[in-house]
């Protein structure tokens, strides 16, 4: 019973989204992603970077044809540092693993069989480090990656009738007592959120667009003078991840400028099914606080006018930036409801400057599916 691992083949992409769809619904109740062959492109061969390096886990059996058993693949990526320097990352996607291939193969860890090869190969290939967010912290700590941190998870409720009974089928409730606690939540939820109406704002020598910009230049005028990388969001890239997305996801761009016409605040929307997903926030560091809360107000009155009746946000506190995120949107009325996912490390060169705390994260590093 030999096990293969090697790179995909082009003539083995119907096999890997067959895959990808039967094994999602085999390995629990996670939220089903049907994937088709252009879906599939879209996001492993048509990137703004380069071709995803995508590793399959093969069960060889002499007389037979091989049979796909497990997949993991590292989409690379640039990213870049607050003085522009410029490095390549790569993140984890599609960690798949047949069940029953795990009895077959118990004596082999498939897993770490595919991330050694693929981190060997990001390596040859100048990669600097890996990353990911997941709910499995033990099985990556064995894969030999850091766990520093863990996401949060905060809303902003704006109609808390919807939102208890979309919180009741998203969790799949069914209990009167899980019910009546979402109910609660939600009505309190409701009640933090008008705190926004008392928020002072200014809008004099300002004006908002809903224009897509790429926002390097914003990015290194907001995390100055700390040395942050961000993930680059050309032209290129926003065309890809927004323009070209192929699945039902909405976006709305918020653009706050001076007189001059330069960009001083960008916010990005998701929408889908009347709830937004707050996928970044980026404002520059000289920018008054009252000045901020003018587009942040703004938008949720945009999104109100759409129907919008819940606001999600997930945000991480590893840096000077993504904490002062966190503090402007709870200010506004967004509320803490937990925690996410933990964010997984691994540094790939010994003369790396990046650590977990000198990036920045936002939604817009995922890959815009739902």
């Amino acid at each position: 019973m030999p096990l293969e691992i090697r790179l995909i083949n082009d003539s083995e992409y119907r096999t890997a989204i067959e895959f990808h769809n039967n094994t999602r619904n085999l390995n629990g109740p996670a939220k089903k992603v049907i994937r088709g062959t252009h879906e599939f492109c879209w996001e492993f061969l048509n990137g703004p970077d380069r071709k995803t390096v995508y590793a399959c886990a093969w069960d060889i059996e002499d007389g037979n044809d091989p049979v796909l058993i497990g997949t993991q693949c590292m989409i690379i990526h640039r990213m870049i540092s607050t003085d522009g320097k410029m490095i390549l990352a790569a993140k984890g996607e599609d960690t798949l693993i047949e069940t029953n291939a795990l009895l077959k193969f118990k004596r082999t860890d498939i897993l770490n069989e595919l991330n050694t090869f693929l981190t060997d190969t990001c390596r040859n290939s100048g990669v600097e480090y890996l990353w990911g967010f997941n709910s499995l912290p033990a099985t990556y700590r064995r894969l030999g990656y850091q766990i520093p941190f863990k996401s949060f998870n905060t809303v902003l409720v704006l109609n808390p009738v919807k939102t208890c009974h979309y919180l009741i089928r998203l969790r799949s409730e069914h209990t009167v007592w899980g019910k009546l606690k979402i109910a609660t939540l939600s009505g309190l939820s409701c009640v933090c959120s008008l705190k926004r109406i008392f928020i002072q704002t200014r809008k004099k020598g300002f004006h908002i667009n809903s224009e897509i910009n790429e926002n390097t230049p914003l990015f290194q005028r907001a995390a100055s003078p700390d040395r942050l990388f961000f993930l680059v969001q050309d032209q290129e890239y926003l065309k890809w991840r927004i323009g070209d997305n192929p699945y039902p996801v909405n976006y709305k761009f918020f653009q706050l400028l001076d007189h001059d016409n330069i960009v001083k605040a960008q916010v990005i929307c998701s929408l889908n099914n009347h709830v937004a997903y707050l996928e970044q926030t980026i404002f520059a560091k000289d920018l008054k606080r009252t000045s901020i809360n003018f587009l942040l107000k703004s938008m949720v009155k945009s999104l109100k006018n759409e129907h919008v009746f819940l606001v999600r946000y997930t945000g991480t506190r590893n840096n000077t930036l993504n904490r002062r995120e966190m503090r402007l949107l709870r200010s506004m009325g967004f509320v803490l409801t937990g925690t996410g996912e933990w964010f997984t490390f691994k540094p790939l060169s010994d003369n790396s400057v990046i650590t977990p705390d000198t990036i920045y994260l936002s939604h817009m590093y995922k890959q815009g599916r739902y």
